[in-house]
């Protein structure tokens, strides 16, 4: 009996730890737990590294693999200016290799106004719009999004 669930362990262990690699890349070390017996311990965490040990007191196995960590860029910033306009802004993305793939203008009924390409010089034109409140919707090329609000004056 006790090698049949060796042997489930064995297969069941590492495929869900192969499931969990390609469902979510940002597993963290958090979880685990000890399973004993009177011949027979199991170990297995779950995490950055994730590794199974079934040990006896003759044989020692271990299998797993170490994960990096994903961690979020804590140095990202998005900067906007001059913010209220009269005709143009520049809008950048500093930090951890994040650029913008692109911007949308929206009206505050919630409105897509134009979908704006980036360029080279982080300018965005808002000369052909009227006065009033607005909000750039950025996509961002790590799929995440930011929205800023921004006035446009008359010149």
């Amino acid at each position: 009996m006790m090698r049949i669930i060796i042997a489930l362990l064995l297969f069941t262990i590492p495929s869900y730890y192969c499931l969990a690699q390609r469902v979510n890349p940002q597993v963290t070390n958090l979880s685990g737990f000890d399973l004993s017996g009177p011949t027979l311990v199991v170990t297995v965490s779950i995490g950055e590294p994730a590794t199974a040990s079934f040990f006896n007191t003759d044989y020692i196995l271990t299998q797993g693999f170490l994960q990096p960590e994903n961690l979020p860029c804590g140095e990202f910033e998005l900067t906007y200016y001059p913010n209220p306009t009269p005709d143009e802004m520049i809008i950048e993305a500093l930090g951890c290799d994040i650029k913008i793939e692109s911007m949308q203008l929206i009206d505050v009924w919630g409105r897509v106004i134009t979908t704006i390409a980036p360029k080279k010089n982080n300018k965005v034109q808002l000369g052909d719009i009227s006065p009033g409140a607005y909000f750039i919707k950025v996509i961002l090329s790590n799929s995440e999004t930011e929205t800023l609000k921004i006035a446009k004056i008359s010149n």
